[in-house]
């Protein structure tokens, strides 16, 4: 079985791959998932969002990087501090979405993680990211979907889970 499914998952990056260089005006212009963010600190809070810019293998798991940018008010500074394009990461996980009606839904779960920001430590909760096809991104989307989620559900290993994360966000792009 997990044979079969690294065969499939094959032949769905190569297919990726193939894809002309001026196909990605078909994709509709969306841009994949921005995750809203609040994390607390001592005496105040950070809100903001997080740009994912791409998908790495950490350790045994899965790490995702990107971009932070938000306002942390805290009462030990006189004014709001804003936060522009701070490099950050958290550790994720990604799962099949139970009782979905199709494949093509997965979830990536970001784990908890308590981090400076301009100084202060924010502790940020678990986020769990639903991703599903858009409007617009074709078909190809909605078949990269449903490969992730069966590399999920198989306990794939991470550089083949990050792979098909990576070509997701490109879908999106």
């Amino acid at each position: 079985m997990n044979r079969r499914l690294l065969v499939i998952v094959a032949i769905v990056c190569l297919g990726l791959l193939a894809v002309p260089a001026g196909a990605s005006a078909q994709s509709g212009g969306s841009r994949f998932p921005t995750v809203l963010l609040t994390g607390k600190t001592a005496q105040g809070r950070f809100q903001g969002r997080f740009d994912i810019r791409r998908f790495r293998v950490r350790g045994t798991g899965i790490a995702v990087l990107g971009r932070l940018n938000g306002t942390l008010r805290d009462r030990r500074y006189p004014t709001t501090q804003r936060i522009r394009n701070a490099s950050f990461s958290f550790d994720v996980a990604s799962a099949r979405v139970p009782g979905a009606a199709s494949c093509a839904r997965l979830a990536i779960v970001f784990a908890a993680r308590t981090a400076p920001i301009a100084g202060l430590a924010a502790t940020f909760a678990q986020r769990v990211l639903v991703l599903r096809p858009r409007r617009g991104t074709g078909p190809s989307t909605g078949e990269v979907l449903c490969a992730a989620s069966a590399a999920a559900a198989t306990n794939a290993p991470p550089s083949l889970t990050v792979h098909l994360l990576n070509a997701l966000r490109l879908q999106y792009a």
